[in-house]
């Protein structure tokens, strides 16, 4: 929950404006948007982007990004782009909408580094296109089945080579590999997954020469043929750099006043200058947890945890139980790192008897490699819990209840005894305070006529001891549309709202957001959201929530 002032959300521009088209408009058939191209660019950039789909001539593209314009050419599904200095890195949102309907949305990738387009051919060993600035993005797309994309990079001995592509997270069908060539065309290096399905790789030149990135795909959802995948679909960006690249911080925790310490790591970085000093005013304002800030050398925004005051480092050694981390009274959260396959963290928390102890992890959500295991200890050794990941929540947490008083032991584990530099993580020990979770089922676009009446349901659920009087309200109907509030029952549930067209109501697209209010000072909001991929989620991304769904009001009949 979030304190709320003035009298609406700060929405993007975007969306308090919504799109509305004339009831004189050509009618046609609800567009689908299945890529863009590029799909994305850089801060301060202009440049033409063509979109891929079913798309006619009354089809405009809406976007829930400040600072980024998207302006018909004239030709067919064509738009000049233009990213302004206040856009803000990272991924985000772009829909086609027309008097018939809204398609899904494809994500649209704002960069810090110059960008180049992929010149083809240069699938050919020892043909790759060059790259000779950097660092630089490069658009492109795998066209056709069987298509390998290769980029050369000239790199002296002792050099190091960083890419990272984006594909999944795009929401492209495609699980991409990443092979390193040799001067000679022999392949010295494969990447599959990084922190999803999209390869990040380091390299190090042995020798002076030229080597090349090799990029290829398998179709994702899998396909009985296993063979490389392409397609006007198949779109992807390749962020290359020679460093230094920062990685992540560590501890990967920033404090919402003051300021934090915290030591930048990653490749190629000058081990006199890791010590980072991150003002709160550079995390953005939000109520989210995890949020994005943006460090010089990182080839993308890097997660975070937002948290009351900064973090308490573990001590090594801390495996055995005399030797754990000591937790002083009123501290929230910690942070560590398992280096090693042997490597286990403990921590004890001293607890008075029927005091309820919560702790939540955080690492691969903050883009970090550790596939962590919760284990808590009572002051006798007894197990009290065990948590690791599980559904839509990629890393553990765990609540238990003191049965005496006594120090707790928190213990974390890599679930398959492995480890390495950049398996950190946070913990947050923030007590369970009452919340209510707000969250859509349903996320198409909700179709009405004039006259008619559509009911969305609204999944309510209060956490933790939740008492407030809430209400469910709807924010971005257009003119003609009403929803009255709606009471939320104590014990939550799916909670139905109804949204009412007028008679005379004009045919119209707006994105609407569902919100939970109390209704008691000092007022605070939720807003309801849904996960992006209804598959099976193959790792996180940069952003993996919506909260836009979008109102359709048809044409009287």
């Amino acid at each position: 929950m979030k304190p709320f002032s003035g009298l609406r959300p700060a929405w993007p521009h975007r969306l308090l404006c919504g799109i509305v088209l004339g009831a004189g408009a050509l009618w046609a058939e609800a567009p689908k948007l299945e890529a863009l191209f590029p799909a994305g660019g850089q801060v301060g950039s202009s440049f033409t982007l063509t979109a891929t789909g079913k798309l006619d001539d009354t089809v405009r593209l809406w976007t829930d990004a400040p600072g980024l314009y998207l302006v018909p050419t004239g030709k067919k599904s064509e738009w000049q782009v233009t990213v302004t200095a206040q856009a803000r890195p990272g991924l985000h949102h772009i829909v086609a909408v027309n008097a018939e309907g809204i398609s899904d949305p494809r994500v649209f990738s704002i960069g810090q580094h110059p960008e180049i387009a992929e010149a083809e051919p240069n699938d050919m060993v020892g043909k790759g296109q060059a790259v000779t600035k950097l660092p630089t993005c490069v658009n492109a797309r795998l066209d056709k089945g069987g298509d390998v994309d290769g980029y050369t990079v000239t790199l002296k001995a002792g050099q190091t080579l960083h890419a990272l592509v984006e594909a999944y997270a795009l929401g492209s069908p495609v699980d991409v590999m990443a092979h390193v060539l040799d001067p000679a065309g022999l392949r010295v290096m494969t990447v599959s997954d990084g922190r999803n399905l999209d390869p990040r790789l380091v390299y190090t030149a042995p020798k002076d020469g030229a080597y090349t990135v090799q990029l290829a795909g398998f179709a994702h959802p899998p396909l009985a043929d296993v063979r490389f995948t392409g397609g006007p679909t198949v779109v992807y960006r390749l962020h290359l750099s020679t460093g230094p690249v920062v990685t992540h911080l560590h501890p990967a925790a920033i404090a919402t006043t003051g300021k934090t310490e915290v030591t930048q790591m990653g490749s190629g970085l000058d081990a006199k200058k890791l010590g980072l000093t991150v003002d709160a005013t550079t995390l953005p304002n939000s109520s989210d947890k995890v949020r994005q800030i943006l460090v010089a050398g990182a080839l993308q925004p890097i997660q975070v945890l937002a948290v009351e005051k900064p973090a308490l480092l573990e001590k090594e050694p801390n495996q055995q139980l005399a030797q754990s981390t000591p937790v002083p009274a009123g501290t929230l959260t910690l942070a560590g790192g398992i280096a090693d396959k042997a490597d286990v963290d403990r921590y004890a928390l001293t607890m008075k008897k029927g005091e309820k102890g919560q702790v939540r992890l955080y690492s691969r959500q903050l883009g970090l490699p550790l596939d962590a295991t919760l284990r808590i200890e009572g002051p006798d050794g007894k197990v009290l819990a065990t948590a690791v990941d599980q559904g839509e929540q990629p890393d553990p947490n765990a609540t238990w209840t003191a049965a005496a008083d006594g120090a707790y032991q928190i213990i974390v584990e890599d679930q398959f005894h492995q480890g390495g530099p950049n398996n950190h993580y946070v913990l947050d020990l923030s007590p369970a305070s009452p919340v209510v979770a707000v969250t859509l089922p349903e996320r198409k676009p909700i179709a009405l006529a004039p006259g008619k009446t559509a009911v969305v349901k609204v999944n309510v659920k209060p956490l933790n001891g939740y008492k407030q009087t809430t209400v469910l309200r709807v924010c971005g109907l257009p003119p003609g549309v009403a929803a009255a509030e709606v009471p939320v029952p104590e014990k939550g549930g799916d909670v139905e709202v109804k949204l009412v067209a007028a008679t005379n109501a004009e045919p119209s697209q707006s994105p609407l957001l569902f919100q939970a209010w109390t209704t008691q000072e000092p007022l605070t909001t939720m807003i309801a959201d849904y996960p992006l991929r209804s598959e099976d989620v193959r790792g996180t991304t940069l952003r993996d929530r919506n909260s836009v769904l979008w109102l359709l009001v048809e044409k009287k009949k």
